[in-house]
């Protein structure tokens, strides 16, 4: 049951990314979002939700001879030996992006948002999976509040990370923009005052929160062939610190939004 929850965990975040991204790339191109996006963006989170829950009551059971059956020292090998990735999958990656021009900017631009979320993704994904299956977990030498702040947003423990909650703000505030119809002024022309915009870091973010979630997921069951991890707190502590730049600009750029939405439409 715990390796069942790691796969339906995943999907939820999956869920929650795919739909929120849609939500937000499509902010300009609906009058009104359809009721089912964010439907989608909400069973996404119970998912994950429910999936927490059922690794509260189900226990890890270690399978039988699982040490001849952990792909990670198969991942380890072909990272060390610096293989080379196969030039026919490759060119079928990318052939989609290469001919999107032709059709049409908007699209490449699409394809290349998405390109950039799953290779991004992808890396956090390998980055916690590579390397021992069981890490020295001396952890950092904390005290006091520092220490009980650390261990309340340790992704080991659990799956809602500060990149979830930020994520589900800005969701919530694209859908009630549209809603109330008070449109949100979003700097998305390329104007150089402007070094990100809303959009754009918000939809950086999401691949965050998923390699956030995966954390909790490699951390409490089996992940298609890799056993249950014990990572280090180094690793977690750099998703944190990665989390300080973006999540920290991420909401502050919604909180100047929303005030300039507010300020505008009053």
């Amino acid at each position: 049951m715990r390796n069942l929850s790691s796969y339906l965990m995943l999907t939820g975040i999956l869920i929650t990314a795919l739909c929120g991204n849609w939500i937000i790339l499509n902010y300009d191109g609906v009058v009104i979002y359809p009721k089912a996006s964010y439907l989608t963006f909400g069973i996404g989170l119970v998912l994950v939700g429910c999936t927490f829950v059922m690794n509260q009551i189900f226990s890890y059971r270690e399978p039988e001879k699982a040490h001849t059956k952990d792909k990670r020292h198969a991942l380890n090998e072909w990272l060390t030996a610096n293989q080379p990735v196969n030039k026919w999958l490759f060119g079928l990656v990318i052939l989609p992006l290469v001919i999107a021009p032709f059709y049409s900017w908007t699209l490449f631009f699409t394809m290349l948002e998405w390109y950039l979320f799953s290779g991004l993704v992808l890396a956090g994904i390998i980055y916690m999976l590579k390397g021992d299956r069981v890490e020295d977990n001396k952890d950092w030498e904390f005290k006091g509040k520092t220490k009980k702040l650390l261990d309340l947003i340790d992704y080991r423990k659990h799956p809602f990370n500060i990149s979830l909650i930020i994520y589900i703000m800005v969701i919530v505030s694209f859908v009630l923009s549209k809603g109330l119809d008070i449109p949100l002024y979003m700097e998305t022309g390329g104007n150089s005052r402007y070094v990100t915009s809303l959009p754009t870091i918000s939809f950086l973010m999401s691949s965050l929160m998923v390699v956030s979630t995966f954390i909790y997921i490699i951390s409490h069951g089996n992940f298609f062939g890799f056993r249950k991890a014990e990572l280090s707190y180094e690793r977690v502590m750099f998703v944190h610190f990665t989390e300080i730049i973006v999540c920290g600009a991420t909401l502050f750029i919604l909180i100047f939004t929303l005030i300039n939405a507010l300020y505008v439409y009053f």
